[in-house]
């Protein structure tokens, strides 16, 4: 009874502690009362999170001889099973990449003997980019790395808060998606 008294104490002075976006909220509501800032609430703290991560990512990448990018082409590769193959545009739709530079980033993993380009079988004038041997050995040591580190990010939150995020973040990502799907394509003129 007490442990548990002291874990809700914890988690009610965490809650109260300001994070770096608190500051901005304060400062755009005594700047602009008229303006409800909470959305960016949200939005400035996934972004803080996301330019963070990243950074971290690539600083325990490194060691590996791997970006972020490189590392994001071979474990999309790895995930998606044998024959742990994919052509470019799968490729890009699969990983947590932009679809800018596909192509160099795929050479650079090929010029690092982590992936061979092989003519797509479906599409004479495709190609199919597949995983090398070495390159799963090391999208397994690199994705357990990754994991483990992401794991010891969230340490400090409970596991049924960890759900109750993931959740949250679902229903978020879920809704940003399909309005963009709502949306129509426009192209930009040049």
């Amino acid at each position: 009874m007490r442990k548990q008294k002291a874990v809700r104490g914890q988690n009610a002075m965490r809650a109260q502690e300001a994070d770096s976006i608190e500051g901005l909220l304060a400062e755009w509501r005594r700047e602009r009362p008229d303006l409800d800032p909470s959305p960016f609430g949200i939005f400035g703290r996934i972004w803080r999170l996301s330019t963070s991560v990243l950074s971290d990512a690539e600083a325990w990448l490194t060691p590996l001889g791997l970006t972020f990018e490189s590392f994001s082409v071979i474990v999309t590769l790895r995930r998606c099973g044998p024959p742990y193959e994919l052509n470019p545009t799968a490729l890009y739709r699969e990983s947590l990449l932009s679809s800018g530079a596909i192509t160099n980033r795929i050479d650079r993993v090929e010029a690092l003997g982590l992936v061979k380009r092989l003519p797509d079988p479906n599409d004479r004038r495709g190609t199919i980019v597949r995983l090398t041997a070495k390159g799963r050995t090391l999208a397994d040591r690199a994705i357990k790395l990754h994991f483990d580190a992401l794991a010891e990010m969230l340490s400090g939150i409970d596991g049924r808060e960890r759900d109750q995020l993931a959740g949250l973040l679902s229903a978020l990502l879920k809704a940003v998606e399909a309005r963009r799907a709502e949306q129509p394509r426009t192209r930009r003129r040049r």
